[in-house]
């Protein structure tokens, strides 16, 4: 797993970031994962955010004999403190035929988030 990480985080949003891939991992058990990577926002100590949300973006082999190929998916996730859990929306997701293809999109993907400021990126290949 690489970990890129930036001075300003707190130690609050490191411990977050961490409870969130420890509930993605649950989930992970039973797919057929190629990438995955979880993208969050960096806040400065005197800018803390109350409830960091995350993005995963993930490429997984179909499991469909009939329609074989990979599939792109980004999810938005937020740290609910009332909750005391992480809170997934809807996954928006795309089909492609080739790994090259998903991966290429996946970038686009990237790009779309770091301009939103989603630039700190724990990435996992598989």
């Amino acid at each position: 797993m690489k970990r890129f990480s930036c001075k300003n985080r707190t130690v609050r949003e490191d411990e977050l970031t961490g409870k969130y891939l420890e509930a993605v991992a649950l989930g992970n058990q039973e797919r057929r994962l190629v990438l995955r990577e979880v993208l969050s926002k960096a806040s400065s100590v005197s800018h803390p955010r109350p409830e960091p949300e995350f993005y995963e973006l993930c490429i997984e082999e179909s499991d469909d004999v009939f329609r074989p190929g990979f599939i792109l998916k980004q999810t938005r996730a937020q740290w609910s403190e009332i909750d005391g859990q992480v809170m997934w929306d809807e996954p928006e997701w795309e089909r492609w035929p080739t790994l090259k293809k998903a991966e290429s999109r996946c970038e686009e993907w990237r790009k779309s988030l770091a301009a939103q400021g989603f630039t700190q990126s724990d990435l996992d290949h598989f």
